[in-house]
């Protein structure tokens, strides 16, 4: 037996619908007649008119049964059809979500791996500015000390006065540093 498609279906279904229809108006014809017959008292007329509208009547209900019946199979193939589509939509768009998924993995793998590159460049850094404020701080106290062993000197060849404080030692770097939360931390972290 041949497949049928929805198309041939619905051919089908408009068929079986204006035969049934036909065979409905006929009985109705039919029955209208008998009725008329019976009111004029037209026995004779009254019984074929009976027999016809029951000839009638079995083709009309197998008619209209048919009908019925394509009208429930089209409707059970568009249903099957919505839910292959519905199945489909799901599908595709658990798909897409899959790759958007493997794609935002890759991308936040890429982006933790870039931002440990960076976080530990930065740590490197901070190491390397540290050592360079201690550096600085020891030169500044080398500064420092010049200056009093420049001072002590004059003052052991009587060109100066001996201070109870002594010269006071250079401090731009110190003072940057206490003046800065940022310098001050990187001085303070290990």
């Amino acid at each position: 037996m041949a497949t049928m498609t929805a198309p041939d279906i619905s051919a089908q279904l408009e068929q079986a619908r204006r035969e049934a229809a036909d065979l409905r108006s006929k009985l109705n014809q039919a029955e209208g007649e008998l009725a008329q017959a019976v009111e004029a008292r037209d026995y004779g007329r009254a019984d074929k008119l009976k027999q016809r509208a029951a000839d009638l009547r079995p083709h009309v209900l197998l008619a209209e049964a048919n009908a019925k019946a394509l009208q429930d199979a089209a409707s059970a193939l568009e249903e099957h059809r919505r839910q292959e589509n519905a199945a489909e939509i799901e599908r595709e768009r658990q798909e897409r979500y899959e790759a958007a998924c493997a794609q935002y993995a890759e991308v936040e793998r890429e982006s933790i791996a870039e931002a440990d590159r960076l976080f530990s460049e930065a740590k490197d850094r901070i190491a390397e500015a540290r050592q360079s404020l201690q550096a600085a701080l020891v030169a500044e106290g080398r500064a420092g000390q010049a200056r009093r062993d420049t001072h002590q000197a004059a003052v052991e060849a009587g060109l100066e006065q001996p201070r109870m404080y002594g010269p006071a030692a250079p401090n731009r770097v110190r003072a940057h540093i206490d003046a800065s939360e940022l310098l001050a931390g990187i001085l303070r972290t290990n």
